[in-house]
């Protein structure tokens, strides 16, 4: 069978979760506490703008690659929304774009 790419995207969100939710137990279900009471006092944002504001909060996850399945789980939900791109400041990144996620008001938990 060949996998495509939501499929892709899904498997390696799953390993990421699984892999910090066995360095920190409950991480998932930390970040996602984490990022809906982050939100109340946002309107748009980006996935590193989170992880940042988190680093005091939250361990850090093994990969940076697991806030995606918490963005992704919020957007299902309704809490946020893609409303476009632009380039992450993290300069290891090399400007690459990513999303920037607004937040729904009135959105459901």
């Amino acid at each position: 069978m060949i996998n495509n790419g939501a499929q892709l995207r899904d498997k390696g969100i799953k390993q990421a979760l699984d892999n910090a939710n066995d360095t920190h137990e409950k991480w998932s279900e930390k970040a996602y506490k984490f990022l809906t009471t982050w939100i109340e006092s946002q309107y748009e944002f980006m996935t590193e703008d989170v992880r940042i504001a988190s680093e005091k909060e939250i361990p850090k996850p093994p990969s940076n690659r697991a806030w995606g399945g918490i963005i992704l789980k919020a957007s299902r939900a309704g809490l946020i929304n893609k409303v476009g791109f632009s380039n992450v400041k993290n300069a290891k990144a090399h400007c690459t774009p990513a999303t920037v996620w607004r937040v729904i008001a009135g959105g459901s938990q």
